[in-house]
């Protein structure tokens, strides 16, 4: 059993733990925060929240993993990186992975999601509720690709992207890093690095933007 703590004092924290769970193999020992110190006895799920700078586990006596949507997350897995903490992976059991795909570490894999054949996830990507991940995809790290959303084949994701609930991407393009793809958007053509598109088809309606 591994000691784990989730970065993130929200409600995909929670989610994350449930996935944690349901995985096995862990041992839940409460959440990190980094925006707002919580108060003396603050719990979260039954589990307590912790000052970043007051974690009560040295780095070799637990492993992280960031329970956290925003692709903003950056910041604060490099913060606990430069500590010398460790992150694990944490992958739903429901979710079907190829043999043939590559996952990262760090990464959040939730109920239903489907990875296919050649598709390599960077670190720290969080792969939410019933996405479908095509073939021969790269998604670099620190993407988040929301509830049934559907990637096709042959796709470039660049870090840090953000793609909405149930938006749809066709095969052999590429997002640009830092690029929002709306709630529902189809996109048929390449997106440019720090863009937000929406809509059917997809339309620039946003730049320099910096994920969501």
């Amino acid at each position: 059993m591994q000691r784990l703590l989730i970065l993130g004092g929200g409600t995909y924290a929670v989610e994350t733990l449930d996935i944690a769970e349901a995985a096995g193999g862990f041992e839940p020992a409460g959440f990190v925060n980094s925006l707002e110190p919580p108060l003396p006895g603050d719990t979260l799920a039954g589990h307590p929240i912790y000052w970043v700078d007051e974690i009560p586990y040295q780095p070799h006596e637990c492993v992280l993993v960031a329970g956290i949507v925003s692709t903003k997350r950056r910041g604060f897995v490099n913060l606990m990186e430069q500590r010398g903490y460790v992150f694990t992976t944490v992958i739903h059991p429901s979710a079907v992975i190829s043999r043939r795909a590559r996952i990262g570490v760090g990464c959040v894999v939730n109920a239903g999601v489907v990875v296919s054949q050649n598709t390599e996830i960077g670190p720290h990507a969080i792969l939410n509720r019933g996405c479908l991940i095509g073939h021969d995809n790269r998604v670099e790290p620190f993407c988040t690709i929301g509830p049934g959303a559907n990637l096709a084949g042959g796709l470039v994701v660049g870090t840090g992207v953000y793609v909405g609930v149930g938006a749809v991407i066709r095969d052999h393009v590429t997002i640009g890093a830092g690029a929002v793809i709306g709630a529902g958007a189809v996109v048929v053509k390449s997106v440019e690095a720090r863009t937000m598109v929406a809509g059917v088809p997809a339309r620039v309606v946003k730049t320099d933007v910096e994920g969501l």
